[in-house]
């Protein structure tokens, strides 16, 4: 392949899954380098579609993965779970009041000291979305991550916050505090954001909270929510701006946040229609976002649609079972292959969290086409 124009390099490579680009950078530097340049690494993830993972809001033992190629998987596993975050190919899972981060695709991961003499809070319907993931990226193969608990020091006719912070091997306190006017964390943020090096939480007033992981630094975003919004609106990552998703029956409309430095305004980007509701369907919900897809599920029958904002067409990827809960939080999940700092491998031992762990890093990883292929050959 060395002797191939870069663009039918590029073509080939495209259609390279993850793990056979991981070993052909092991074996050929040559593609090493091409393999490593922004450009390559930009088109790359623009091919990788992404798998949607759910489980119930308050945790369970049960689990679902769709894949966009088509199929799916499920799993019981030997502890209640809670998927709390995803970012950049890693999860935050909560397993055995432990906090864990993982990547399926490369099967490492970590179990987080605990600081907390009751860590059954992170999973609270209240505090839940207090937590943040956040991966960094070192250099062209490397990352590291950090995890970051929000929490109120005060609450008067103000409301300072405080910043609790996990890197490498232990928790801190952050010496930054921020003070603002008083207002909770919105609903309509099922997880905080991460997105230009900091995460966000948005607050039922409309302003948002941005914080820094590496440097610590923390800001006010002052902005007013969009007139209009319906009841069904998300706060979500988009492609290179932070997201509201609110949708009716008829229309659905994005709006991305423009000039976050200062003067903040949320603006309309696009408006599709809603070719899945209908009047006669009461309960449906908007379940996830990532900027190439949107995730709508109706109640009566659990189906899930898919929107593909690249393709412009809905497309059903599957169906939650009548007998799970009806209370679920989605992921949309892209797997990553970097290399990141503070993930060890799995090891092989009776320890019940690894045990539980291991499932769930299957299940994901083999929802992957290129998998579904093995097992079906084997």
């Amino acid at each position: 392949m060395d002797g191939l124009p870069g663009h039918l390099l590029n073509e080939v490579l495209f259609k390279t899954d993850l793990r056979a680009l991981a070993m052909l950078c092991c074996t050929n530097t040559s593609l090493q380098s091409h393999i490593h340049e922004p450009s390559f690494v930009s088109g790359y993830r623009s091919q990788i579609r992404s798998s949607l993972l759910y489980i119930s809001s308050y945790g369970s033992t049960y689990l679902c993965c769709h894949h966009p190629h088509g199929g799916s998987r499920s799993l019981t596993i030997i502890d209640a779970c809670h998927i709390l975050g995803y970012c950049s190919g890693l999860l935050l899972l909560f397993i055995n009041d432990r906090l864990c981060v993982a990547n399926p695709l490369t099967k490492k991961f970590r179990f987080l000291t605990s600081f907390d003499p009751c860590p059954r809070r992170f999973v609270c319907q209240d505090s839940r979305n207090q937590l943040g993931l956040a991966v960094n990226q070192i250099d062209r193969t490397t990352q590291n991550f950090k995890v970051v608990f929000i929490f109120e020091l005060a609450k008067t006719d103000v409301t300072r916050y405080g910043f609790d912070i996990h890197a490498k091997d232990s928790w801190t306190c952050s010496k930054t505090t921020i003070t603002c006017h008083t207002s909770n964390l919105d609903d309509r943020m099922k997880n905080s954001v991460y997105m230009n090096g900091s995460l966000h939480w948005l607050r039922n007033d409309g302003s948002i909270i941005a914080f820094n992981p590496e440097t610590e630094q923390a800001r006010l975003i002052q902005t007013d929510f969009p007139r209009g919004l319906t009841s069904r609106t998300l706060f979500a990552p988009g492609v290179h701006s932070l997201t509201l998703v609110s949708a009716n029956e008829e229309v659905i409309y994005f709006y991305a946040l423009k000039n976050i430095l200062s003067d903040s305004k949320w603006v309309l980007e696009k408006q599709i229609q809603n070719g899945v509701i209908d009047k006669n369907v009461v309960t449906w919900y908007v379940e996830a976002y990532n900027g190439k897809c949107l995730v709508l599920r109706t109640c009566y029958d659990g189906v899930i649609h898919v929107y593909d904002l690249s393709a412009s067409k809905w497309a059903v990827m599957g169906s939650v079972p009548i007998w799970y809960d009806a209370n679920l939080n989605f992921f949309l999940f892209t797997p990553s292959p970097y290399s990141v700092v503070g993930l060890d491998d799995i090891l092989a031992c009776g320890d019940r969290r690894i045990s539980s762990l291991r499932s769930i890093i299957t299940l994901v990883d083999r929802s992957s086409p290129e998998n579904q292929l093995k097992e079906n050959v084997g």
